[in-house]
């Protein structure tokens, strides 16, 4: 019987939300989308010296500002709150309910062990390992001692010795979806701490049980956890439990092939958000890191095939089409992304994401003045470019481009201006009418009380089309701000 899909993202709150992270939750959402499952959104947040509320709100704001909606999971800004049948989905609040069961499951069944040794003295014979040019492995000393609970103990795993009869041939198997098998000795791997000794599960633990329990199906996460994934499959097996399959993604790197940094851009998404781009510019840009989308088995090679939608990447993704080498972020590409959508995006759709760029006078404007005020300025390769070019609509400059002054605002210009101060009709074609007659009548070009209009009304000559500047602004504001100049 076929599993029904279930992916997760699970983040620890340790700090920012990384656009890698960012875009494995993306490939996570469009796999289980595509296959109608479910995503859920998981909090690690064992490690209680970095992870902090405040982290966790702004995985939970970033997730949803980037349109990646969870089926299951926390409720954000409520810690006590959940959806779903699987919960609670932070961590540390499954200790009682998930994880000690389990451990001591294992320990009553004599799958793991307490083990006394102190961290000193592993350090001390992992240095003369070291001294003696040898890898440290665990000499599972404490595996026989068999350990009451009268003292504090580590608790860890068996490990396969070679001769178990799920390995194959002493190996454990990784069937990667992305990477192929990947084999790794039983007897490289020692029988690693699946508890610390203050009784705090550790992370290799926490995600087998969580996984298992929230019947995930498909781990879906970056290859810097392959290492991990030979101890958790054991796990996997001594636990009774069905193992999931498992796809690795490649890391992303900077333009210049060097590990992603701040030079090469934000690498927060809540950057991203700062700066002005559209979570569909954000979500198309990191879906397209790693993955080569394919239609009709041709990988897609026009700009009308690349700027796809939500549903076109949600029909098309898979996880056979995603490269093992790592990608290249390319903060270019994403602008371009950017601005090609905000040029196809409605008004409607664009508004939600711009409002936050805009002062509070926006939110009084009809709808009719703010569609004009958004088609007006879908040329910016941002929302931030947009909103500057709309800064002249909420207050009159109150500095002027000199240079501008001089040469647009001429005598010639002047009586022209004092003409258009009379026009009382500010719809486009009247405008356009009244616009024409001025023009006739002064022996002037469009470009010339344009230019002038806009160093008047604006403070320099740019502005958006000069029609839509002054519909923007309308008769009682135009007639004050040019009055100044004739």
């Amino acid at each position: 019987m076929t599993r029904p899909v279930i992916t997760r993202f699970a983040p620890s709150p340790t700090g920012m939300l990384h656009i890698g992270g960012v875009r494995t939750a993306l490939f996570c959402w469009l796999f289980a989308k595509k296959h109608g499952g479910a995503f859920i959104l998981r909090v690690e947040d064992t490690d209680l010296s970095r992870s902090t509320d405040d982290n966790i709100r702004i995985i939970e704001e970033g997730m949803a500002w980037c349109g990646l909606d969870w089926d299951e999971g926390p409720v954000a800004g409520d810690p006590s709150r959940w959806v779903g049948p699987h919960g609670p989905y932070r961590q540390m609040q499954r200790m009682e309910s998930h994880y000690k069961p389990a451990i001591q499951k294992l320990l009553s069944e004599d799958k793991a062990y307490r083990c006394r040794c102190t961290k000193e003295e592993l350090d001390e014979r992992r240095a003369s390992a070291e001294k003696a040019g040898k890898i440290f492995q665990y000499d599972r000393r404490c595996r026989e001692a068999q350990h009451d609970d009268s003292q504090p103990a580590a608790i860890r795993l068996k490990m396969p010795m070679g001769t178990e009869s799920w390995l194959e041939g002493g190996d454990i198997v990784l069937p990667d979806l992305i990477k192929g098998d990947l084999r790794f000795p039983a007897t490289s791997l020692d029988d690693w701490i699946i508890a610390r000794t203050d009784g705090t599960p550790t992370y290799n633990f926490c995600v087998v049980v969580d996984d298992t329990d929230m019947e995930i199906s498909h781990v879906i996460r970056g290859d810097d956890h392959v290492a991990n994934t030979p101890k958790q499959i054991a796990l996997y097996h001594a636990m009774g439990y069905e193992t999931p399959a498992f796809a690795h993604v490649p890391m992303i790197l900077g333009k210049d092939g060097a590990k992603l940094s701040k030079r090469h851009g934000a690498t927060s998404i809540t950057e991203y958000q700062q700066m002005g781009f559209l979570p569909s510019a954000v979500r198309l840009a990191l879906a397209r890191l790693s993955w080569t989308p394919k239609i009709d088995g041709r990988a897609i090679d026009t700009v009308e095939e690349e700027l796809l939608t939500d549903e076109e990447m949600i029909k098309l993704f898979d996880l056979g089409d995603i490269q093992k080498s790592p990608a290249r972020f390319d903060m270019d590409k994403l602008s371009w992304m950017n601005q090609k959508l905000i040029q196809r995006a409605t008004w409607q759709e664009i508004e939600p994401h711009f409002r936050p760029f805009l002062p509070e006078a926006w939110n009084a404007k009809p709808d009719e003045w703010k569609a004009r005020a958004i088609q007006c300025t879908q040329k910016g390769k941002s929302l931030v470019e947009m909103a500057g070019f709309l800064e002249f609509a909420w207050q009159a400059p109150t500095e002027f481009d000199e240079t501008a002054v001089a040469k647009f605002i001429t005598d010639a210009v002047k009586p022209a201006l004092r003409d258009l101060c009379d026009l009382s009709d500010y719809s486009h074609d009247a405008l356009e009418a009244g616009f024409n007659a001025i023009l006739e009548k002064h022996g002037l070009k469009l470009k010339d009380l344009a230019q002038a209009l806009r160093v008047a009304l604006c403070g320099k000559p740019v502005s958006p089309p000069i029609f839509e500047t002054l519909m923007l602004l309308g008769r009682d504001e135009v007639g004050a701000r040019v009055g100044k100049w004739i």
